[in-house]
Parts: C-alpha cells; structure tokens; sequence
C-alpha cells in the first residue's frame, strides 16, 4: 500500500563523488542512495529531490534560487576527497556553506558534508589517530540534550524508542576534530567523540553514512582492500552482517529538521 502524502519537500543534494563502476552498477549512484533513504519516511512526506553534480562538474545551485525560497534546504554527500584539499570545487562548497549561513538556509551534512561544514565555519578535520571507521558503529546521544530547550527534540528524534545509543554505517578515516563556534555536539563515541552536530536548526549532520546499507558497505569496503586493512575489512562485514542501522529513524530526522518540526 503507497503511503498517503500530505506534504512535498524540494531538497537540493550537493554531490560530492560519484560511485565507482562496482559498486554503481549494482546499486545505483549516490543520489539513489538518498531517494532511497528518504523515501523510507514516515511522517508522509514526499521529497523532490535536485542534484547537482558539485565534485564532477563544478555545478552549483542558483544563488537566487537559494534566498527566493525555492528550496527546503540542502543535503551535502559523502566523498572520497578531503576537506583540506585545496581545490576548485571544495573551496567554492566552503563559500556556499558561509552562504548558506549567512542566509539562514537548512543545510545536512553527511560524512564529507560533515567535516565541510565544520571547515567552512571555523572547526577542524584531522586523520584519526585510531584509524579507520568502516561499517556498522554505535554512537552515544549527549543525555545533556533532554534538558536543552533548543535541542531536547533532536535527542527525541533521533531515540524514539527512549534508548540513547544509535547506529549508524560510517566509512572514513579523517573526524571533525574541533567543531565550530555556536555548533552542539549530538553524540558520538571512543573513536569519533564528535560524530553528529547541530547549530540552530540550521545546521544538522553526521560522520555516518544514513543512507548507506549493509549490503552496500560490504561492497564499498571490498573493493577498498590495500587502502583499508584486510582485518578492518573483514571486521566490517562481519559488523554489517550485525548491523541495527534504523533508516527511517534517520530519514524522519532530516526530513523534520528541513520541516521545522520535532527537532
């Protein structure tokens, strides 16, 4: 049975890489990643979602289209590129995430999009010095938040059944390790202690990939072997085998978030 919709959001996705050969083929680029995530919503919403292809063509959104409303809010994806690269695109992305807090506009950051957003804005993104992230990782939910009138509904959101530890699929080896002034950290862990962020609610994201699968790391890490250590590997598929990763926790949070609702 299709859900009953009663309301459409227009997200522009700013995309930072495009899957290789392998891993697309068999399950469709980054932005189908995102389709697919959101769609698993709950709050019957429907998401027209606008690429633009930042990494591989340099296109950016109209910045008039951005201030006249066209638009719900942005969702920044993951890359295999740094943020401390000093290139075209991710220094334009930089000037966009100033734009985009200069001008109040919804902006969710995932992965890459995290630590550009935490670059952008005065934080720092460093090696983890534990190394690498891969697969199926808990995080802890600040218990501080509850009692935080300005962001006690984003703790709600995101532990809806009361419990304060989520999953998440993550796939990186540099963490936010400094994050920038007015910013709140959501939660995180030993290895990632910065792991999730919000500021206002304007700024939302997360070191994780939500919108990633098990079936699909799996793929990604495989085909990753001599850049990720064989037992990194072979702990990551076993973690997602195990994985508790809850999408449409994930996709009712961000679309709340560009709704202006429970978080």
């Amino acid at each position: 049975m299709s859900k009953i919709v009663d309301k459409t959001l227009r997200i522009g996705l700013l995309k930072c890489d495009t899957f290789i050969p392998e891993v697309r083929n068999k399950f469709g680029d980054i932005d189908v990643q995102f389709r697919n995530l959101l769609n698993q919503n709950t709050i019957n919403a429907n998401v027209d979602l606008n690429v633009f292809e930042i990494a591989s063509e340099n296109r950016f959104p109209d910045k008039k289209d951005i201030t006249s409303n066209h638009y719900n809010g942005f969702i920044i994806t993951g890359s295999r590129s740094s943020v401390n690269d000093d290139n075209e695109w991710t220094n334009t992305l930089k000037d966009y995430i100033r734009f985009f807090s200069n001008n109040n506009i919804k902006t969710v950051g995932i992965c890459f999009g995290h630590q550009a957003i935490a670059t952008a804005l005065g934080g720092e993104v460093t090696m983890n010095d534990k190394g690498w992230m891969v697969s199926d990782h808990s995080f802890k939910i600040k218990d501080s938040l509850q009692s935080n009138n300005n962001y006690s509904k984003i703790h709600k959101s995101l532990s809806p059944k009361d419990d304060s530890t989520i999953n998440i699929i993550c796939s990186n080896k540099q963490i936010v390790s400094k994050i920038p002034q007015g910013f709140e950290i959501i939660g995180g862990s030993d290895i990632c202690p910065n792991h999730s962020m919000i500021k206002d609610n304007q700024f939302l994201s997360f070191q994780g990939h939500p919108e990633y699968t098990p079936n699909l790391i799996k793929t990604i890490i495989q085909t990753r072997r001599g850049l990720i250590p064989d037992d990194v590997i072979e702990d990551g598929i076993k973690r997602a085998d195990n994985s508790k990763i809850d999408q449409s926790t994930y996709a009712n949070t961000i679309l709340n978030f560009f709704l202006n609702k429970d978080v």
